[in-house]
């Protein structure tokens, strides 16, 4: 069988597909923002409290209350008519939890971004992305009635950027 690439022309042809693949991917529709918003929030409430809106930017809103015992409960909502959110969150004990929904959109009730596992004190990240390219990410903690010096308060507080 008669060759066709010599040991020579070998790295060449390799070089070249590669160079092919990463234009192909290179032209792919990815939006970048010049000058995104951040903010940080900060919820501080006795037990039994009222919900209160900490984030609402680009068709994104959360809110959070205590419930009756002082557990910080904090929900997701969207305005957008097609979008994805996920996330992670960590409590105390180092356990995960997942956040995930890829169909969110208006008609979505709202996504739980706390947790039920009795260990309130926690981190979490969520993402958000809109079918338009627009992105949100939430970086939030989250304590019970043991917070800010045993005061019998339930908090939630983080930061935000947006594109």
């Amino acid at each position: 069988m008669k060759r066709i690439i010599g040991r020579q022309g070998l790295p060449a042809l390799i070089v070249s597909i590669v160079a092919l693949v990463l234009i192909a991917a290179g032209t792919s529709g990815a939006t970048t923002t010049a000058s995104p918003v951040t903010r940080t929030f900060s919820f501080i409430a006795k037990p039994g409290s009222k919900a209160a809106t900490v984030v609402t930017i680009d068709s994104l809103s959360i809110n959070a209350r205590c419930d009756s015992r002082g557990n910080p409960v904090i929900f997701a909502f969207s305005f957008a008519n097609s979008a994805d959110l996920f996330g992670r969150i960590f409590d105390g004990l180092g356990r995960l939890h997942v956040v995930k929904n890829s169909s969110f959109t208006t008609k979505s009730r709202g996504v739980g971004l706390s947790t039920s596992s009795g260990d309130f004190d926690a981190t979490g990240t969520v993402l958000f992305e809109r079918s338009d390219g627009r992105v949100v990410t939430v970086n939030y903690a989250f304590d019970n009635s043991t917070t800010l010096g045993k005061q019998n308060l339930c908090t939630v507080y983080g930061s935000f950027v947006a594109s």
